[in-house]
């Protein structure tokens, strides 16, 4: 029984890591289209955004 605890523990702990990991590259893609350059000159990394 406390094998499957653990495995359980250990599943949320995975599911944890890799969403507080998808919500900061998320977060850092955000700031930076945020403070993109205003001539344009890096809309090029930001097609998929406007």
């Amino acid at each position: 029984m406390s094998i499957l605890i653990f495995l359980a523990q250990l599943l949320g702990v995975t599911i944890l890591i890799i969403l507080s990991y998808k919500t900061a590259m998320y977060g850092y893609t955000m700031w930076k289209f945020k403070n993109r350059k205003k001539d344009g000159s890096e809309d090029d990394d930001f097609k998929y955004l406007d």
